[in-house]
């Protein structure tokens, strides 16, 4: 039994890998080995000898009413984010570039069109642990990434008027893989969150603190015996309607080969956990927090690997299953937000195969989706914001075809 259910998870698991070259046996998926009491780890998304997952070149094919125009076509691009970088009042759109063996965050402008206006290049490999955020509650933006390899390095680039200065957060000995913020304590503090991959030790994600001085990280431990690890998936957000912000995330089960999506509450001591599904899920891949159904009520919303995305809503003393979101297969990302720019909330999601970018919009009854756009490279995240600074909210996604901005008309 224990060596049929490891070839299950290990076929659910296998994924020609991109770009890299590494020794992986999966992509994008948490690898568990017959003796997985020894380690687990999480593989990159890229890898070389692919035929069919790398860097596409064809034309982007925008859905009924939408606009599609590439910012970034140079490159395999993972982590995306949008927000005022510089603090200098401008948004402007930054996505992490995948150049193996290390990686580059490349800053995207618009003014009159999309130029590359700046890059950075890290010192490690990294995927999708990107925020840009005030960390340090200095009123100023950041940007923050983590160290996709076992030193789990993080790191912070302010732009100080000219070039963009770097300062080392302090290495979680894990490999980080998604990444959140907010105050989950509920402290007044911020608090940076960072996903692990790996185990042991076993830990589902570190955070961090800026203590005025320095920056200071503490490890949360799993609240599953055995071995386990954090997955892509990680929001800070206000699930339960209450005003209290706590942290959502994938959780890997390496003992028993199970994905699960995780509250975690701060109790004045220590993190408090309750699981939101009642059966094992597919891969986590993706989780946000909002008001999907435009109904004033935030819900859990679970990018899972196998099918789409699953939505929970906390009924005052536990969670439910509201909805099953068919979107198809290799979904690897979810976002909420008014991506038409018409004030209705709806859901997004990137598909790594088919190459596409789907929306999904709850009509009072039920959910009803619709093709954003057809990509010549796999889509792997999406996001949804004012990146032009003009007012107008758009959707972006990153993956084999670099960035894409679409609009709708």
């Amino acid at each position: 039994m224990k060596a049929e259910r490891w070839c299950k998870l290990l076929a659910q698991l296998s994924l020609v890998l991109i770009f890299t070259g590494v020794d992986r046996s999966v992509a994008i998926a948490q690898e568990s080995r017959p003796n997985a009491a020894v380690r687990t780890k999480n593989a990159a998304v890229t890898a070389n000898n692919s035929s069919v997952n790398g860097v596409g070149n064809e034309q982007v094919q925008g859905g009924t009413g939408w606009v599609p125009l590439p910012v970034f076509t140079g490159g395999f691009t993972v982590g995306i984010v949008q927000g005022d970088g510089r603090s200098d009042g401008t948004l402007r759109l930054y996505a992490t570039q995948i150049t193996f063996p290390s990686s580059s965050l490349k800053e995207f402008t618009f003014d009159g069109s999309w130029a590359n206006t700046s890059n950075i290049n890290l010192p490690f490999y990294s995927e999708g642990a990107l925020l840009l955020t005030d960390g340090r509650g200095d009123g100023g933006e950041h940007l923050y990434v983590g160290d996709f390899n076992f030193g789990g390095n993080t790191l912070e680039f302010t732009w100080d008027g000219a070039s963009w200065m770097a300062a080392a957060m302090g290495p979680a000995g894990q490999q980080l893989i998604g990444a959140a913020a907010g105050d989950a304590r509920g402290d007044g503090s911020p608090h940076l969150y960072f996903s692990t991959g790996s185990a042991p030790p076993n830990n589902v994600s570190y955070e961090y603190t800026f203590n005025g001085t320095d920056w200071m990280s503490t490890p949360i431990a799993s609240p599953l015996a055995g071995f386990s690890d954090g997955t892509f998936a990680m929001a800070v957000a206000d699930g339960r309607n209450d005003t209290v912000l706590r942290i959502y995330q994938g959780i890997f089960d390496a003992i028993l080969g199970q994905f699960h999506a995780y509250e975690l509450s701060w109790n004045g001591a220590g993190w408090d956990s309750s699981r939101l599904n009642s059966g094992s899920l597919s891969q986590v891949m993706g989780i946000v927090v909002g008001d999907g159904r435009n109904d004033g009520t935030n819900r859990v919303y679970v990018a899972v690997r196998d099918s789409g995305v699953r939505e929970f809503t906390y009924n005052g003393s536990g969670w439910d299953q509201t909805a099953d979101i068919s979107i198809g297969s290799e979904v690897f990302g979810v976002a909420v937000g008014d991506g038409q720019s018409d004030g209705i909330n709806r859901l997004y999601t990137a598909q790594y195969s088919p190459a596409r970018v789907m929306e999904a919009t709850f009509d009072g009854v039920t959910w009803q989706t619709a093709l954003v756009g057809n990509l010549a490279g796999p889509v792997i995240r999406v996001s949804v914001g004012d990146a032009r600074g003009d007012g107008v909210k758009r959707v972006y996604s990153s993956g084999g075809s670099g960035v894409v901005e679409f609009t709708h008309l």
